[in-house]
């Protein structure tokens, strides 16, 4: 009986020290959870996000949505996806990432305009715990002009993908939330 306790003890430590090796990520008044502390075991992040958005996507990727202009009766969104895979050269620095993939953006979208570059190179700043870099830019689809707010970044052979997308008169009024979602995203 005595070895039992012991063995159960020790059960009890050892998950008890994974639990704390894992930070779980704070949901504050206001704000919705998303990811693998949501349940969902088929992506290694999670994060937070208004309680205004909603979620749209829930599997390998996590996509949500905002209808800028709920008084019309057509919805014209706002939406905010995270993904992640395999980097083509595990090596590779969110710059390098950018760098390489930039001109394949530039022919995916008509009128493509890169308007802003921010790395986020400090501790204080990281996605998490790794250095990124946020790209902003235009492109026209439908002749319509869409902002875009991108964070790229590159950890242990994987990019991860935080991307808005906002029709540009809603972009000032949504843009906040990828800041939201930066700051409170955690690596699972």
């Amino acid at each position: 009986m005595k070895r039992f306790f012991i063995i159960v003890l020790a059960f009890l430590t050892l998950l008890s020290f994974a639990s704390c090796n894992r930070e779980q990520t704070e949901v504050t008044d206001g704000m919705k959870l998303a990811g693998k502390d949501a349940g969902n075991e088929a992506v290694g992040y999670s994060f937070t996000y208004p309680e205004e958005w909603e979620i749209v996507r829930n599997d390998g990727v996590v996509e949500i949505q905002f209808d800028c202009n709920p008084s019309d009766a057509v919805a014209e969104y706002a939406t905010l996806t995270v993904l992640a895979f395999t980097l083509p050269q595990s090596d590779m620095t969110a710059k390098d990432y950018w760098e390489s993939h930039k001109t394949e953006v530039e022919k995916a979208f008509a009128d493509f305009k890169q308007l802003d570059t921010v790395e986020y190179n400090e501790p204080d700043k990281y996605l998490d715990d790794a250095p990124a870099l946020k790209v902003k830019y235009s492109s026209k689809m439908n002749d319509r002009t869409y902002v875009s707010d991108q964070i790229i970044c590159c950890r242990y052979g994987e990019v991860f993908l935080i991307t808005l997308v906002a029709p540009e008169e809603y972009y000032e009024s949504v843009s906040n939330v990828i800041g939201s979602v930066k700051d409170n995203f955690n690596f699972a």
